[in-house]
């Protein structure tokens, strides 16, 4: 709805050319008819090449329809020729934003502001991109100058307002989750706490974390980061520590490499090891697409062993909403280990099939909750098969 409504905006300010053709066609494109639009466009692009208003129309119809490609190319020859041609900008930095660019909304914006950089339909549509990024801190400040520009821009009140939250430094979280066995066996219990630091270079992350399982207690300390390394690339470290060791590893370790590769993709190998008595190592490759709203994510598990190595394997899908926040997805798992190994007795399953559904959700401004719910069924040493239930909540708040 948000796209259509951008992309209403961009066609109603266009200057029609030609009552005939280019008004016509905006009038059929917004009432739904497209195919009509795009081929009254056609026929007009094929007498008048040079038609400005005509070809950005097309190019926007184009990316109603997800045909980014064309869209993009109609965009760009008019911007050629028009480099300030506002509709065509707003346009183009749409279709970047909508194909999963934002790196390139940002480029066409930036440049466009040096030479206009009073133009609020191209600072938001910065703001837009720069959140995208994950770069929440010079989003809020492109959008404060659409404040100051026109303090009556509603929109830009609040994603100012909204960023304002986003871009906070601290956010501290609680979480409980709750496993429980077919076979009746007693629930396992596990809460932990966890204050999140973003910085320079990347966000911080220290956790406690306290488990229940049977008559046995344990806790856990983990220190995390994800710094940025270069544009495109980051990494995970992650190290972690049990004083007891009864459920959690007496220590672990954990490294991974993220690259982007373009056009949406995204690769990464890492190592996990955790100490039971002896080393648990494993090795982790994943690939990433981003595509619009979405983020799909498929990872493999390679766990060596004296009996040989297991290999357990993971897909996820996740559709992120407009605040770039927001999310709900999807998770399913198949091997020894299809979610990664956190304790003594995620070892002892031999062969799981799981699906778990999550969802992260803003509530007011500062507070989010995030939960999990998944199902599992596998086959452990000692016992048959049997079916594995989890409920994980977490709630989060942005200081």
């Amino acid at each position: 709805m948000r796209k259509l409504l951008l992309s209403v905006l961009c066609l109603v300010v266009i200057a029609p050319a030609q009552p005939g053709t280019v008004a016509g066609a905006r009038d059929l494109a917004t009432g739904g008819k497209r195919g009509e639009a795009l081929r009254l466009l056609d026929t007009r692009l094929a007498e008048v090449p040079g038609d400005a208003d005509a070809r950005t129309l097309r190019g926007i119809v184009f990316s109603w329809e997800g045909r980014y490609d064309e869209a993009r190319k109609d965009l760009e020859e008019v911007l050629t020729g028009h480099r300030d041609y506002g509709d065509a900008l707003r346009a183009l930095i749409n279709v970047e934003l909508w194909s999963g660019h934002p790196e390139r909304a940002e480029e066409v914006a930036r440049d466009a502001l040096r030479r206009n950089p009073n133009e609020t339909g191209l600072l938001l549509g910065r703001a837009k991109a720069l959140r995208a990024m994950g770069r929440p801190a010079d989003a809020l400040a492109a959008v404060r100058r659409v404040v100051e520009v026109d303090p009556h821009n509603q929109e830009a009140v609040e994603t100012a307002r909204s960023l304002g939250d986003v871009a906070r430094n601290w956010t501290a979280s609680f979480d409980h989750a709750s496993e429980w066995f077919s076979d009746g066996r007693s629930p396992w219990l596990e809460d932990g706490i966890q204050l999140n630091r973003q910085t320079g270079f990347g966000p911080v992350i220290a956790r406690f974390s306290r488990a229940d399982r049977f008559a046995n207690t344990s806790r856990q300390m983990e220190v995390e980061a994800y710094p940025h390394i270069r544009p495109g690339t980051f990494a995970y470290v992650n190290a972690g520590w049990s004083p007891d060791a009864a459920l959690y590893p007496r220590h672990r370790l954990g490294v991974e490499l993220y690259q982007a590769l373009g056009k949406g993709w995204e690769a990464s190998g890492g190592f996990r090891q955790m100490y039971f008595g002896s080393n648990v190592n494993i090795y982790t490759p994943s690939v990433t697409k981003y595509y619009g709203n979405w983020m799909m994510t498929a990872r493999m598990y390679f766990t060596p062993g004296t009996a040989g190595t297991s290999r357990s394997a993971q897909a996820q899908a996740r559709h992120y909403f407009g605040n770039g926040l927001d999310y709900w997805g999807v998770r399913c798992g198949y091997g020894a280990s299809p979610v990664e190994t956190q304790g003594i007795y995620d070892l002892s399953i031999l062969h799981a099939s799981t699906v778990a559904f999550e969802f992260q959700r803003t509530l007011y401004r500062r507070f989010s909750v995030q939960a999990r719910w998944g199902v599992s069924v596998e086959e452990r040493v000692g016992t048959g098969a049997l079916r594995h239930y989890l409920a994980d909540t977490s709630v989060y708040y942005r200081m």
